[in-house]
């Protein structure tokens, strides 16, 4: 029975699908927090038989508003035209089909910048495809973009129940679990300065140590721990608040903080802080280390955060999936109504431009066999004008007609043969 394991076919699956040729990184594997009823809403939509159903309106088809000679274009480059259009709001974008495109043609590591961008882009992340999308991201291995979807939400304030919050804190607890600190790429500066001519004063103050991702997550946390205590999750609230503080690099407030709520931490977190502090780049605080050593060895909680959080989530899940299901079908539906209109304009549009290509190629046709026919409609006034052009010139202009040269022996002149006569 160990060949047929749940973990031997697990891995199998993932190389069968890391190895198929329409892998794009991330590999799929059948593990959710949230129900099939749930999962087929977020990758499929709605079925066919539903009711209302507009049976014509085809998911985020944005080679009619961007693309009409449908020639080869990336789905980014689509997104991008659109939002360069004057009329780019007038075409909804749901952002869970928007997601789903972008994982399946790029993949999460370009599908998260273009969520961090929604002014490039006009993606705004909601709750459903946030939810949707950090559960698919821990189930399968992307514990560093998980985390950023979830700061995602948090930044725009969507973390504000129980489910979201939860999810939320099971990411960045997986993410610091795998912890790799990144590594900041320098961003060469150009030498030759850019002098553009603007209608006011830009006050831009460039920052001298700008922050890092991992510092940017770090505050993340720290936000969400607020969260975390107004929807319930008090508890876990304080942990991931200790976790944020060394993320983060704010070294004073972590030993006060650990200072203030020593009795709340699990001794799993003290240990999971003292291992991103040693993997961190840079110099180790050492007051710091030795309050957590102390901590650690005086700690109480010793049952399981990873099992609590992760009972929590189920619950979570199980009690609050059927409300977000819900807003998320209206959501749809008030999508599906707003892009079938948006279409039918486009196509109206569309039509009009066709007509006024095919009139003026008509006109430029009948142009041209009319320029074929001018002479013959013209030829008497041609013939009229290039009569009145006509120039006679006096014969003296040319010379006195001069006699022949050679001898004729019957050459009669004129004036005997005029006498003659």
């Amino acid at each position: 029975m160990d060949r047929f394991s749940i973990a031997a076919v697990i891995q199998n699956v993932a190389a069968f699908a890391r190895d198929s040729p329409l892998s794009t990184g991330i590999v799929y594997i059948c593990l959710s927090y949230f129900s099939n009823a749930f999962n087929n809403l977020a990758n499929q939509g709605l079925q066919p038989n539903e009711k209302n159903r507009k049976s014509d309106a085809k998911p985020l088809n944005l080679d009619a508003f961007v693309n009409p000679d449908q020639r080869q274009m990336d789905f980014l480059d689509k997104l991008v035209r659109l939002r360069k259009q004057k009329e780019s709001t007038s075409v909804p974008l749901l952002p869970n089909l928007v997601v789903k495109q972008l994982l399946d043609f790029n993949g999460p590591q370009e599908t998260i910048p273009v969520l961090q961008n929604p002014l490039q882009y006009g993606i705004f992340i909601d709750q459903f495809t946030g939810c949707h999308l950090i559960d698919l991201l821990i189930h399968n291995g992307s514990d560093r973009e998980a985390a950023q979807v979830a700061a995602l939400l948090i930044d725009r304030n969507l973390c504000n129940n129980e489910l979201v919050a939860s999810l939320a804190i099971q990411a960045f607890y997986t993410f610091l679990k795998s912890f790799q600190p990144k590594v900041a790429e320098k961003i060469e500066e150009p030498t030759e300065v850019e002098k553009v001519r603007v209608k006011f004063v830009r006050n831009y103050v460039k920052d001298a140590n700008p922050k890092t991702e991992d510092q940017l997550l770090g505050e993340a946390m720290i936000k969400l721990a607020a969260s975390a205590n107004e929807a319930g999750l008090k508890d876990f609230g304080h942990n991931i608040e200790l976790l944020g503080y060394v993320l983060s690099g704010r070294i004073g407030e972590a030993e006060k903080y650990l200072g203030q709520h020593k009795d709340l931490l699990y001794k799993e977190i003290l240990e999971l802080s003292r291992q991103v502090i040693d993997k961190m780049i840079g110099e180790k605080p050492t007051e710091l280390i030795n309050l957590l050593d102390q901590a650690i060895k005086e700690c109480k909680r010793t049952d399981s955060f990873a099992d609590n959080l992760n009972a929590r989530v189920k619950v979570s899940a199980g009690s609050l999936e059927p409300q977000l299901m819900s807003e998320y079908l209206k959501s749809y539906k008030e999508w599906e109504t707003g892009y079938q209109r948006a279409l039918e304009e486009q196509q109206r549009i569309q039509n009009i431009h066709d007509r006024v290509e095919k009139i003026e190629s008509t006109l430029r046709a009948l142009e041209t066999r009319r320029q074929s026919l001018w002479y013959f409609e013209n030829k008497e006034e041609i013939d009229i004008q290039i009569y009145k052009k006509k120039v006679f010139y006096p014969k003296r202009w040319f010379g006195k007609k001069k006699k022949p040269k050679t001898v004729d022996a019957f050459y009669v002149p004129p004036e005997i043969s005029r006498g003659g006569n």
